[in-house]
């Protein structure tokens, strides 16, 4: 190697190492950047062959270097810091969000209500960062100003969210469900009275909840029992009595103790007849609020027998102090209910929460991933761009279980850190600069003896 060549090698050195410096720099002014992914140095020697002589190894002259490259590390796994924000996640595992640059933000007013309507560019862009939060127009848009792109439940195909805060409507209720083990040993006329609450369409938080009253009374008659039911504000609110009739074991299949019959002369009721193993039902028409509501009063199965969770049927045994046991009631209404917010869970679903404890899940995010994560463009703002080094987007949800994507889960309420490690910087810190400084030394060393062989021909 000539002096040239040492000359062009430390050069060479001194670049890597000021290259280096720089991704370092990078990295530490960016520790505390969520979503930040951090940028390695990679290396690789240069080497010019020159053959004087017949061998290619011992009649030539090498000339060396290195060239510094820098390393993204794009999936690499940050840590996680807990927000307590519900519309904030952090990806665990592969996948990046993808997200809308934004191109336009307008915001209107109409009958003293503000709206906002955002456009987004029509490239779709990658993030690690979610920290989102709701804006003025019920969009989901992250610190650094980029808008969350979400695929309707069960998709694949990203679009921008708006989310819609309408009041959820209210699911009015047409099933009552009532199960018990009345007292064999109850005496005559000992009554036991049950109010079950019940929905009409129009029903919210704090209106449209109406009572549906069961009230069970023991008959002089052996095994028998009267039903009577109360429900409605108009037209026929009481309805009744209904004979329900439990076996005394002589008459098969019916078992002793087991529901075997209904009857009423209420022509306002219909009931199922009976059968070993069909439903024991009573339907109802109350009204509320001026409307008919059918309603059926679900009673469990015939000939049902004895159940600890209380939900095969009726059945009549001896209790302690012959009161009803394993009672058991619910009914298939909901009130409708303000909105509240939205959340995720750990697949990603995007949950509408509401006032009275509802929730309805109608959207998910979508995670994107890559064949080759590292070699995405780097964009600021912590965002990502596919490159033909990076191959095409793949979409997938973390719910499939086939996941071609193999895209991660979600961490609630939490956002992903940066991936830089400090104490591992500063020590490729020392590092580069030891490089730095040898190279320079090369580069001085090698200027001083071309100086004194310039001075021999002097």
């Amino acid at each position: 190697m000539t002096f040239f060549g040492a000359l062009g090698t430390a050069v060479s050195g001194v670049n890597a190492a000021a290259t280096w410096v720089g991704n370092i720099s990078d990295n530490i002014a960016n520790s505390t950047t969520n979503g930040y992914k951090v940028v390695n140095t990679a290396f690789s020697d240069l080497v010019h062959n020159k053959v004087l002589g017949e061998s290619p190894v011992i009649d030539s002259t090498k000339q060396g270097g290195v060239l510094a490259s820098a390393k993204f590390e794009n999936r690499a796994q940050g840590g996680y810091l807990q927000t307590f924000q519900s519309t904030n996640f952090a990806v665990s595992g592969q996948g990046f969000i993808p997200v809308g640059r934004p191109t336009s933000i307008v915001d209107t007013t109409t009958g003293g209500i503000s709206d906002r309507t955002v456009t987004v560019d029509s490239a779709t862009y990658f993030t690690r960062l979610g920290d989102f939060h709701m804006d003025a127009g019920n969009y989901l848009v992250n610190s650094n100003g980029y808008y969350l792109l979400a695929s309707p439940l069960g998709s694949t195909t990203p679009q921008l969210l708006k989310v819609d805060d309408s009041p959820i409507e209210a699911i009015p209720t047409t099933t009552v469900s009532f199960t018990a083990n009345l007292p064999s040993n109850a005496t005559a006329g000992a009554q036991s009275r049950y109010a079950i609450p019940v929905y009409d369409p129009n029903s919210t938080a704090t209106t449209g909840q109406h009572d549906l009253q069961v009230t069970w009374t023991k008959s002089a008659t052996a095994n028998e029992w009267q039903l009577q039911i109360d429900a409605g504000e108009t037209g026929q609110t009481s309805f009744g009595p209904v004979t329900v009739t439990f076996a005394d074991g002589t008459a098969p299949p019916f078992a002793a103790g087991r529901l075997q019959s209904l009857a009423t002369a209420d022509a306002g009721l219909t009931l199922t007849p009976s059968t070993d193993g069909g439903p024991a039902t009573i339907t109802l028409n109350p009204e509320f609020g001026g409307a008919a509501q059918p309603i059926t009063l679900d009673l469990g199965t015939f000939n049902a027998g004895f159940s600890a969770t209380a939900t095969a049927g009726l059945t009549q045994y001896t209790t302690p102090g012959g009161l009803p046991t394993n009672v058991d009631f619910s009914q298939d209404g909901l009130p409708g209910a303000e909105f509240k917010n939205v959340s995720f869970n750990e697949l990603g679903h995007i949950i509408y929460n509401y006032g009275n404890g509802r929730t309805q899940t109608l959207y998910q995010v979508t995670l994107a991933n890559f064949r080759e994560p590292d070699r995405l463009d780097r964009l600021d703002d912590t965002t990502f761009q596919p490159t033909t080094a990076s191959g095409n987007v793949i979409y997938g949800n973390s719910d499939d279980p086939d996941n071609p994507a193999a895209v991660g889960r979600f961490v609630t309420a939490t956002v992903e850190q940066s991936t830089v490690d400090i104490a591992e910087q500063m020590t490729f810190l020392v590092q580069a600069q030891q490089a730095y400084g040898m190279n320079s030394q090369v580069i001085t060393a090698a200027d001083q003896m071309l100086s004194r062989l310039i001075d021999l021909k002097r």
